[in-house]
């Protein structure tokens, strides 16, 4: 019986189907290769709904064929499903004339002008990585505001100036870069963290903070570095600048004033870089009321910069008799700070005790803690390590190599100014290659979309929405997940956008029957922001619960899905039957 109820459904939706191929209500059958209608089980408990065809399904006739749909299969098959089990179908964001772009040679621009002017070069750009880059222009767009909300976005480090590049104006769609991945403006909660757009090397940002969890400090007035060591130090100090060319550093060699007993004057190297936005950035991290360590570097400290911050203030002592011990000087930190070093620390496998304003290793932990650190120390430092160490690591100066810049985040600063008076209300964006994102005054933003995307219009949306409902009336689906932001609105009839409401399912009806909407993240957000994968996975572990069955065993550990690489299409592809 449940085979021939299978049999009937599947001959309506294919006869359905037949019907909707002709479709000619809007202006989308002039552009498409063929109408995507669906895929998968006519009798599925479950349905996924994404936005539109894109261009690979544009020429297949099949939704999610692409990358994301390769990630789709993986998603079920970690839950116990495949894609026969279940029915999958399918359903510009701007920034104001004056918002300031970075340029690949580092100019600033303003957007209106790239856009008008069609601007062809390159703009700076980040990637899955968080590396900073030069990427083509290759598109343009400008839009009128409509009923969009519009928001001022900066971030806490960013220093107004005249030329209004501390922040940026922006339609409330629009998806920034956070340590969350993209989120709409609009969305953003107190406590996101945005990409700036600018950043260090890794080398150059151990060696500053490293430098900071001792001496070195940072400029209040004008964000500039600035180290000091003693005269016979002053190899290292060079060699500490070097490190820093970016900064463009600059070293001067001082006679100081004698402290109270001691002799008249003395030596010293002080060293003081370019003042820069990404110090600006890196002060709001070490500074409040007083110089502090921030919470980050518990995940961050790394060898490199523990062989920095030693090299500064740390000391082993030698005692007769006695194996070395090293200690670490800390006066300036209070208890709280002490805690995040020492599990910093531990996480690096040395444990250690704090008394007096000090750090202690035992002996044991000394002699590691030169093994770890002498491929880092130079060849004028080396007095500080375990002198059996010394002799037998050497140091590696291709530890040292910088590398391009790693994009820093700041706690966002988002105003709602959409009552304020504007006289233009055109609003525009630009799309990138590959990274399709961009750095702008107030942060990185997303392109308006990946190439050859768009949202529905309202009359596409009209011409195209009573086929989608037919086809949920006819498989009588009783959990249909919605994928991403603009199914998700659509089938709730309810604003909110996905970040809010993933993972939530909520009672509906859809196509005259009850059913059980899920929103979830659309699977490209893993393509774009891979450690969305996880946020997936979690809200794809439920669905056996929200179908009334057992949950899937979980699958074996597996690498992080990396997508084929698709070809891009040689032009813009206009949205199907979604």
């Amino acid at each position: 019986m449940a085979a021939v109820v299978a049999a009937a459904a599947d001959l309506s939706l294919i006869a359905y189907g037949d019907v909707v191929a002709g479709c000619e209500q809007c202006a989308l059958s002039q552009t498409r290769t063929q109408v995507v209608f669906g895929s998968g089980s006519p009798t599925a408990e479950l349905m996924f709904v994404g936005e539109a065809p894109g261009f690979h399904e544009d020429k297949q006739g099949i939704p999610f064929v692409g990358a994301a749909g390769k990630l789709l299969g993986k998603l079920l098959e970690g839950i116990g499903l495949s894609r026969d089990d279940v029915y999958v179908a399918n359903v510009l964001k701007c920034l104001r004339y004056n918002a300031t772009v970075q340029l690949g040679d580092g100019t600033w621009e303003r957007i209106g002008r790239l856009v008008r002017e069609r601007y062809d070069g390159t703009v700076m750009s980040v990637t899955a990585e968080g590396r900073i880059e030069p990427r083509l222009v290759t598109g343009w767009h400008a839009t009128p505001l409509g009923g969009r909300r519009v928001f001022r976005l900066s971030f806490e480090s960013a220093k107004p100036n005249s030329n209004g590049e501390a922040n940026i104006q922006l339609t409330g769609d629009h998806p920034v870069l956070t340590e969350r991945g993209y989120v709409p403006v609009e969305e953003l909660v107190d406590g996101d963290r945005v990409a700036t757009g600018h950043g260090f090397s890794d080398v150059a940002h151990d060696v500053l903070c490293g430098t900071l969890l001792g001496d070195g400090s940072i400029s209040a007035a004008s964000a500039y570095f600035q180290l000091g060591h003693s005269a016979h130090q002053e190899e290292y100090a060079r060699w500490k600048a070097d490190l820093l060319a970016e900064l463009e550093p600059v070293v001067a060699v001082l006679d100081v004033a004698a402290v109270a007993g001691g002799p008249r004057v003395y030596g010293a190297v002080h060293v003081r870089t370019r003042a820069s936005r990404e110090l600006r950035t890196l002060r709001s991290a070490f500074y409040r009321d007083r110089k502090r360590v921030p919470l980050s570097l518990a995940e961050q400290l790394n060898y490199r910069m523990l062989a920095i911050w030693f090299l500064d203030d740390g000391y082993m002592r030698h005692r007769p008799n006695r194996r070395p011990r090293a200690e670490i000087a800390t006066n300036g930190f209070d208890y709280g700070d002490l805690q995040t070093l020492l599990f910093a620390l531990s996480r690096l496998g040395l444990p250690a005790k704090t008394l007096r304003g000090r750090i202690y290793f035992d002996a044991d932990t000394s002699r590691l803690l030169s093994e770890r650190i002498a491929p880092y120390t130079p060849a004028s430092m080396r007095y500080k390590l375990d002198p059996e160490v010394a002799e037998r690591v050497p140091f590696d100066p291709t530890l040292f190599e910088p590398g391009p810049p790693r994009v820093l985040f700041d706690t966002a600063e988002v105003v709602d100014v959409t009552d304020e008076a504007r006289t233009d209300v055109t609003f525009y964006c630009i799309d990138v290659e590959e990274n399709h994102n961009f750095v702008t005054a107030g942060g990185v933003v997303h392109n308006c979309r990946p190439p050859g995307n768009r949202d529905p219009l309202p009359e596409e949306i009209q011409a195209c929405e009573g086929h989608l409902f037919r086809q949920i009336e006819l498989i009588q689906p009783t959990l249909v997940a919605t994928l991403g932001n603009f199914a998700t609105k659509l089938l709730s009839g309810k604003p909110a956008g996905i970040t809010q409401v993933h993972g939530r399912e909520q009672q509906v009806v859809l196509g005259g029957n009850p059913v059980t909407l899920y929103p979830i993240f659309h699977p490209a957000a893993a393509l774009y922001t891979p450690r969305m994968l996880q946020v997936l996975e979690e809200d794809f572990r439920r669905i056996p619960e929200l179908l009334g069955r057992e949950a899937a065993p979980p699958p074996p550990p597996a690498p992080l899905y990396v997508p084929e690489p698709a070809a891009e299409p040689e032009h813009s592809v206009q949205l199907g039957l979604f």
